[in-house]
């Protein structure tokens, strides 16, 4: 960049011959090649838009219900399928893609688009850790998880062996969905705990075990990078998401490295996800809704339900403001929980509520909630911040 400009100004400027004129001349070149690069806007439209459906994959024969569920729903735009590794890795190189093939031939019936998710970290096979991988033993601390106050495994991110079985199954996916013209999206998984997301084992205990391994926030940063240039290889035509959340007390610096790491490489597929959509109040000045409102205009973004509406609506708050959050970071794309996206009634009001807050604007939304006595205030005393501790004890953040 520097060498271009300095030869643009060769071909179309002339060196000031008087000396007097030398020195402003030098200041205001050295000025021109200072200044900040500009900033890129996102490159090429969003592969994903719309509402969508998390939904598992599940063998056996339940493949004909999930099929009648989306069919009869026209409001959903895709489904979010979902696997641990474990379930379809049992043994070292062989890999069992039936239940997944089940249910990509189900969406290929109705043309539906989908997005791939492997979850690694607590589903990962045991065959890694006998092959020599160093584990990190846990407890589920998350009260809304059915094997809360378990024991659980996850492997070292960093682990050779580790990564040597993970980065074998991503080729291995790729060589089989990548070229299916449905599937538009991969969650960028690598260092997890109990989901998609970035969480990490983060109690005290956790991390003084995560210090004593070094400096992890290093090291966890070369794994993000080599797992974005994975994912992005194996699958060169879809959307790469990172699901984002908090790891550990890293500052937002980490994150934010990530992203401008996938963003000026990918700039036309990196997506970063928040997974903590709420509809109790406005979700501004927590980690994940602030860094996608920082880089909405640079990076694809979408969201996911921190809960379901139709699991009573206390934990996830009101279709309303939910929208709202969604339309005040321009999401692109809305993740419903799979009880959420089964029932048509759902999502059509979800689909029309934001359809009119898309026309109204942040603003002019926020206003009718106003004026309708729908709009939630921040309540007083309530921690915006990472740590989220309040939240936390309420059972309303996931640990992982």
């Amino acid at each position: 960049m520097i060498s271009r400009l300095t030869t643009n100004f060769g071909n179309h400027m002339q060196l000031p011959k008087s000396p007097s004129m030398i020195r402003p001349f030098l200041l205001v070149l050295a000025l021109a090649l200072s200044a900040p690069l500009p900033v890129f806007p996102i490159s090429g439209p969003p592969l994903r838009t719309g509402l969508w459906m998390t939904q598992p994959i599940e063998g056996g024969d339940k493949a004909g219900a999930f099929e009648a569920q989306v069919r009869t729903n026209p409001h959903l735009s895709g489904v979010c399928l979902h696997i641990g590794w474990k379930d379809i890795e049992k043994e070292p190189g062989k890999l069992d893609f039936s239940a997944i093939d089940k249910s990509v031939e189900v969406l290929r019936r109705i043309g539906m688009k989908y997005e791939l998710g492997i979850k690694p970290g607590a589903e990962t096979p045991p065959f890694v850790y006998q092959q020599g991988a160093k584990s990190f033993e846990a407890q589920v601390k998350n009260p809304n998880r059915r094997n809360f106050g378990g024991a659980v495994a996850i492997p070292v991110p960093w682990d050779p062996k580790y990564q040597e079985n993970f980065s074998r199954l991503i080729a291995r996916l790729g060589e089989r969905y990548s070229s299916d013209p449905l599937c538009v999206s991969v969650v960028l998984t690598c260092a997890n705990f109990m989901s998609k997301e970035m969480h990490l084992p983060k109690t005290p205990e956790d991390r003084a075990k995560w210090s004593a391994m070094g400096d992890y926030e290093t090291k966890l940063l070369d794994v993000y990078k080599k797992y974005t240039d994975e994912w992005a290889k194996a699958f060169p035509k879809q959307q790469v998401t990172l699901h984002l959340s908090q790891v550990l007390r890293l500052p937002p610096s980490f994150f934010e490295r990530i992203i401008e790491y996938g963003v000026s490489k990918y700039p036309e597929r990196f997506t970063i996800q928040n997974c903590q959509l709420t509809g109790r109040r406005e979700d501004s000045g927590t980690l994940s809704y602030d860094l996608v409102q920082k880089f909405q205009d640079r990076a694809h973004h979408g969201f996911q339900s921190v809960a379901g509406f139709s699991h009573g609506g206390e934990r996830m708050g009101s279709i309303e403001m939910a929208v709202l959050n969604v339309v005040h970071a321009k999401g692109e794309y809305w993740e419903l929980w799979r009880g959420d996206g089964v029932k048509a009634e759902t999502t059509a009001a979800i689909a029309n509520a934001w359809e009119e807050a898309r026309k109204l604007g942040y603003d002019g939304y926020k206003e009718k909630l106003i004026a309708d006595g729908r709009y939630q205030e921040q309540s007083r005393g309530h921690h915006r911040g990472r740590g989220g501790r309040g939240r936390r004890k309420a059972g309303l953040v996931p640990d992982g």
